[in-house]
């Protein structure tokens, strides 16, 4: 019998999909495992057992988890919910509850937001854009997006875009600004949503206010109509008085009306000409072309030469049928934005349903004036993206330049070289063609973007490329693709108390939660599955941790609950946990009281109990002195009555009040958080290196109340969670080739572990050094252990789990493997 020894000193590459369990040629199956559920690989090559949840709040119903960071110390965690927002702080209070929002429960994995400063803006293609504005330190208001108008409200700085056909006309009966003027296309267009909505003729605005017919809706013109011609439109000829103009698709029929301002004189050099006296006012018109048509100067006056002239600002009053007209692009008619961005001092919007590859940002250092003026730098950008297909923008990420994700490919918006971002000289760049889900925002981390890919199954990171000047899509999860399932949210964390890790972590539809940790510079990278007593909904982090909205099952009834993770399980090991303290304010056993007198006795009777008292809970009387042990309990024949024996004499009047000060029993579980039916774990311990107990388990019956094995003054009751740490089937590379396919043994084991106090290999448990609860705690092991297992099989592996929750840490493990 031949005997190889396998070392495995890192678990880096976290659990591996059960599809490549034969490639032992891949250098990640060194540093992998078949399982490794409710672990954290850490950083040096070990893994551990992860932290767990303290229960932080009631959130009443589903929610989408966001945080709000105004600065390290004034923190937020935003619940969105259906049509209200609960605001709470970092240990779970709740400041403050907005309601009459536009969201629902339907589309809140949907949302998505941009935040700078006091300022969040949250959209919706279903919504108008919601403004979410920090006022206080405990203080939001909600509003609508609203756009920035001129000082005489004529104008609305909003985007504008031709959603008609080309052939569709407008036309308008009056060129006077104010109510009641009737607006006629040329084919069926309007609908009654229009009510309400800007249209654009030729530039000046019209608030719609009433539809009459799929043609004809009416409207109040915000201004007079000017339409104004490029610089000098008119064309003369040498001793005629016709001017012809120059005004493109004017859409003017002979012997229209108009009426001309703004011309200059077209004078030779001799002073001699058409004076611009002559040139404005009132003409008859004849059209020439679709572009051009001919009036005759007044008072018979004629031209000294052919040139061009008139002016840089000519301007016509008139109203033609024209195709030059265009409509807002945010209404209940065309859809609101998929996605926001700030970026370059800008505010980008992307994604309205009904131009849904189209980009608008604001002007520069002024988020909500969207005016494109003469397209100086600073003016309002918008652009589509105009490729062979359509591409519905779904998310934009501010980086080094501005990242877009379609649901067809993954493009950036490429500014001038050395420039920031202005409307004349940009370029949207494909870098991938792939496609980003809706659900689930690209977040930042570890120098890329990641984005769920649409089929629900492929994370990927957007990772720009120094050398080569461009983008990859790169799958992160090709190796654990069997961890993702169809993502519904998402998180990244960089810096957690106590540790080095960071982590992207996803919330699966099954209500798991997948977490990839990674260190470019390290090569490290790999997923590992984190599951609890209910599903995970949603998941979001401040600058240091982690908050689940859980739901939980209790008695066939939904919980929703807002938890914290715990960074390591030193902190806390058990899930929906709760600290319970016994004091004079806390007294689980309720008021007793002794009943009759006694003198120098160690034996006496006490009543008004609500939970029974037991052997080894310590107390008072009368809440001060000496702290007595209860030896032994006798229930009497009267209710809520017994016979108490303590460990010395004592004397006490009748009536008085017996005050714990340690506790087998615990009441108060069965709100915030209810665990009523659910098997509990009492733990207390707050730091590595520091007195870590452990009291047993119990269940929480009807009234809310466990009972424990051990007494405690203080306790963290919670749900235990399975980890579960299997190796891959254990391999070594011998003579003849690779042991693959040969039945073999794992004769011994030998576990190298660090601050361990529970662990069991194949069902069996490991014997740490001293697993009894004393004054000083338990004894945590540091070092190696060496466990024997039997039997021969093709696949040999350990199969790691705990029977009590409480911390543990394997740094490597180093198999005999027999052949």
């Amino acid at each position: 019998m031949a005997r190889q020894r396998v070392h495995q000193a890192s678990f880096l590459s976290g659990e591996l999909d059960p599809k490549i369990l034969s490639r032992v040629d891949l250098a990640a199956y060194g540093q992998g495992l078949k399982k490794a559920r409710n672990v954290i690989p850490l950083n040096q090559g070990g893994i551990e057992r992860r932290g767990g949840t303290l229960y932080r709040a009631d959130l009443g119903q589903a929610s989408r988890l966001e945080t709000f960071i105004f600065n390290q110390s004034q923190e937020y965690i935003f619940a969105f919910q259906n049509t209200q927002l609960k605001i709470y702080s970092t240990n779970g209070t709740l400041l403050q509850t907005i309601t009459g929002c536009a969201w629902t429960t339907s589309n809140l994995s949907e949302l998505n937001y941009t935040q700078q400063g006091d300022t969040m803006i949250v959209v919706h293609e279903d919504f108008v854009p919601q403004i979410i504005q920090r006022t206080g330190a405990t203080t939001f208001t909600k509003s609508a997006f609203s756009f920035k108008q001129s000082q005489n409200g004529a104008d609305t700085y909003q985007p504008y875009f031709k959603f008609a056909d080309d052939s569709i006309t407008l036309d308008i009966n009056t060129t006077t600004a104010g109510a009641g003027v009737t607006c006629t296309t040329s084919s069926a267009y309007f609908t009654s949503s229009y009510v309400g909505m800007k249209l654009r003729y030729h530039g000046s605005e019209l608030t719609v206010t009433g539809y009459t017919s799929p043609t004809v809706v009416t409207a109040t013109l915000e201004k007079d109509i000017e339409i104004e011609l490029d610089e000098d439109p008119f064309a003369t000829q040498q001793g005629s008085g016709v001017v012809k103009v120059t005004h493109v698709q004017h859409g003017f029929s002979t012997g229209d009306s108009i009426t001309i301002s703004g011309a200059e004189d077209i004078f030779d050099d001799t002073g001699a000409g058409l004076a611009q006296g002559n040139l404005n006012g009132t003409f008859s018109i004849t059209v020439v072309d679709d572009n051009h048509y001919e009036f005759t100067a007044a008072a018979s006056d004629t031209a000294t030469e052919s040139v061009d002239g008139g002016g840089v600002r000519v301007v016509i009053s008139g109203h033609p049928p024209t195709t030059q007209w265009d409509e807002q692009v945010f209404s209940s008619v065309n859809g609101f934005p998929k996605t926001a961005s700030f970026h370059e001092q800008r505010l980008f919007f992307g994604g309205v349903t009904a131009l849904p590859d189209g980009i608008q940002a604001s002007k520069v250092a002024d988020f909500y004036n969207f005016d494109v003026g003469d397209a100086e730098d600073s003016d309002s950008v918008q652009i589509q993206i105009a490729s062979d297909q359509i591409n519905e923008i779904r998310h934009m990420v501010s980086s080094k330049v501005l990242e877009i994700f379609t649901n067809t490919g993954e493009f950036y918006l490429k500014p001038p070289v050395s420039k920031p971002i202005t409307p004349t000289d940009i370029q949207i760049i494909r870098q991938s063609s792939l496609g980003t889900q809706l659900k689930g925002m690209p977040k930042r981390f570890d120098g890329a973007t990641i984005f769920i890919q649409n089929n629900g199954k492929t994370v990927r990171e957007f990772f720009y490329n120094s050398g080569t000047e461009d983008f990859s899509s790169n799958s992160i999860s090709l190796l654990s693709s069997h961890l993702i399932s169809s993502p519904t949210d998402n998180a990244t964390i960089t810096s957690l108390g106590d540790r080095t890790e960071q982590f992207y972590m996803i919330v699966n539809d099954d209500g798991t939660l997948a977490i990839f940790t990674s260190q470019r510079s390290e090569k490290i990278a790999g997923w590992m599955l984190w599951t609890t007593d209910g599903l995970i909904e949603s998941v979001a982090s401040t600058s240091d941790t982690i908050y689940v909205a859980v739901k939980r099952t209790v008695n066939s009834v939904d919980y929703y609950n807002l938890e914290q993770f715990s960074s390591t399980s030193f902190d806390l090991p058990t899930d929906c946990s709760v600290t319970k303290t016994v004091s004079g304010s806390y007294q689980p056993h309720g008021t007793p009281l002794v009943n009759g007198a006694f003198t120098s006795v160690t034996t006496f009777i006490a009543d008004g109990f609500t939970n029974a008292p037991s052997q080894g809970e310590t107390f008072q009387f009368g809440g001060a002195g000496t702290i007595f042990t209860i030896q032994s309990v006798t229930a009497t024949a009267n209710l809520n009555e017994y016979t108490i024996t303590i460990n010395a004499n004592s004397t006490q009047s009748d009536n008085t009040a017996l005050q714990f000060i340690t506790s087998k029993v615990f009441s108060g579980l069965n709100a915030t958080p209810n665990l009523i039916g659910k098997t509990v774990y009492g733990t207390s311990g707050s730091e590595e290196g520091g007195t870590i107990n452990y009291y047993g388990d119990g269940v929480v019956n009807s009234n809310g109340v466990v009972t424990f094995d051990t007494p405690a003054s203080a306790i963290d009751i919670g749900l235990d969670y399975t980890i579960t740490l299997h190796t891959l089937p254990i391999d070594a590379t011998i003579q003849g080739g690779q042991l693959t396919g040969h039945p073999r043994k794992i004769g011994k084991s030998v576990v190298e572990l660090s601050s361990t106090y529970n662990l069991k290999i194949n069902s069996n448990d490991v014997v740490i050094v001293n697993p009894t609860l004393n004054t000083s705690g338990l004894q945590s092991f540091t070092g190696k252990k060496e466990v024997y297992t039997l039997g021969y099989s093709l696949e040999p592996n350990l199969e790691i789990q705990q029977s009590a929750p409480l911390p543990l840490r394997i740094l490597g493990i180093t198999t005999e493997v027999y052949y």
